[in-house]
């Protein structure tokens, strides 16, 4: 059997490419879920804590008995899974410079998400210290950034050709409504829904790039096998 050392040029490139699909496929579809599994445990197991009023954040603040796990279990691991999302987007979708904007936003989010895990939000996340202050300024790229790469999705999908209307509807009418979820966290009588409302915006985000990232890899599996089954010239 040839090494890798041994294969041409493009053979390496193509088994480099194929080998980094597999890996932040499963990275990429599996990360949202594992997050939000965990926010639930982590909420569940901290007597007092109500996911309807208290945010994510608040599990990873420097006075929640779970901070640690939140920080680098949910925050970084989380931006790993949305920089791996980036790797995927990237290597199966065809199209021009829109494609490549919504790989930049997604490795902004990502990287944002990955440094959140360095900052905890302060008590209450009441953010009064520079820690907590850089929390909020690294929330921002992924709650941002994850929600205009689903809206602008809809036009690289429609110019790629392999995705339904539907599919392109879906992706930016959610993606919408996750952007829009910011705003209306800051609105004056939604203090007692912050969690909630939080939640909606980032898990309907979260869950339309799980949901893509299994779409992308059956699209890459399904040609790869026609690639496979068309003779030589």
């Amino acid at each position: 059997m040839a090494r890798a050392g041994d294969l041409p040029a493009d053979d390496r490139r193509t088994s480099a490419s194929a080998a980094l699909l597999r890996v932040g496929s499963v990275l990429a579809a599996v990360g949202p879920v594992f997050y939000i599994a965990l926010t639930v445990v982590l909420g569940a197991l901290w007597v007092g804590y109500d996911p309807i009023r208290d945010t994510q954040s608040e599990l990873g603040a420097i006075t929640s008995p779970a901070g640690i796990v939140m920080n680098v279990a949910g925050f970084m691991l989380l931006g790993i899974a949305i920089l791996a999302f980036a790797s995927v987007y990237a290597l199966v979708l065809r199209g021009g410079w829109l494609k490549w904007v919504v790989v930049g936003l997604v490795v902004f989010a990502g990287a944002g998400m990955f440094i959140v895990g360095f900052f905890p939000c302060d008590a209450d996340c009441i953010d009064v210290t520079t820690t907590g202050q850089l929390h909020s300024v690294f929330s921002a790229p992924g709650a941002i950034g994850l929600p205009l790469a689903a809206m602008l999705s809809a036009f690289v999908f429609r110019t790629d050709g392999r995705f339904g209307i539907a599919t392109q509807l879906i992706s930016f009418w959610l993606g919408l409504l996750s952007l829009l979820s910011g705003p209306i966290v800051a609105l004056s009588g939604t203090e007692t829904l912050l969690g909630l409302l939080q939640r909606l915006g980032m898990w309907s985000a979260l869950l339309w790039m799980s949901a893509i990232t299994l779409r992308l890899t059956a699209i890459a599996r399904v040609e790869s096998r026609a690639d496979g089954q068309r003779p030589d010239c």
